[in-house]
């Protein structure tokens, strides 16, 4: 064989490699995505669904009975979307109404303690078959339980959104500023 021919194959060979292993590492970056931030919206099979055909009030019931009233952030230490929260817990002043509890379903990370500590909030940590069952997925989650058994849960990766659930459930949450 001749060397252009046999210089010929090898660029051939090592494009197809370099196509191959470039699919590879895209599969990876999705199979990483997916285990740091969940699966997309509406690609989950969450206890959501299966406590009652539609969001009602036996639902409602459930979950006031399971977290009580307040505004419950359910996180992972292994989440960017949830570390990027707590640094912004962290640095921003939040005046609540009710009780604050940062529900981690692993082991949270040490800025977490400072920034509950910021907010008022309380820390939970291995709180995983709670979030399971109240249907935290994909996180950060927030469930909002207000006085009146009122509920509203959204996926919240900012505090502003946190406090959009909280008023939706009729409690009043604000932003007082950098701290």
């Amino acid at each position: 064989m001749n060397p252009a021919m046999l210089a010929l194959v090898l660029a051939g060979t090592l494009a197809g490699l370099a196509i191959v292993l470039n699919h590879c590492h895209a599969r990876l970056a999705l199979v990483e995505l997916t285990l740091n931030e969940g699966l997309p919206p509406g690609h989950q099979n969450t206890p959501t669904e299966q406590l009652a055909p539609s969001f009602g009030q036996s639902q409602s019931r459930e979950i006031t009975t399971l977290l009580g009233s307040g505004v419950h952030i359910f996180l992972s230490r292994n989440c960017h979307a949830c570390q990027r929260l707590i640094d912004e817990l962290d640095e921003t002043t939040v005046s609540v109404d009710s009780a604050l509890h940062l529900h981690f379903v692993d082991r949270p990370r040490p800025i977490a303690t400072s920034a509950a500590a910021n907010a008022g909030a309380v820390l939970h940590e291995h709180q995983s078959e709670l979030a399971s069952l109240v249907g935290a997925d994909p996180l950060p989650y927030t469930v909002a339980i207000g006085s009146h058994g009122l509920v509203a849960q959204a996926v919240t990766p900012t505090v502003g959104q946190v406090v959009i659930a909280a008023r939706d459930a009729g409690i009043t949450m604000d932003m007082v500023g950098a701290s």
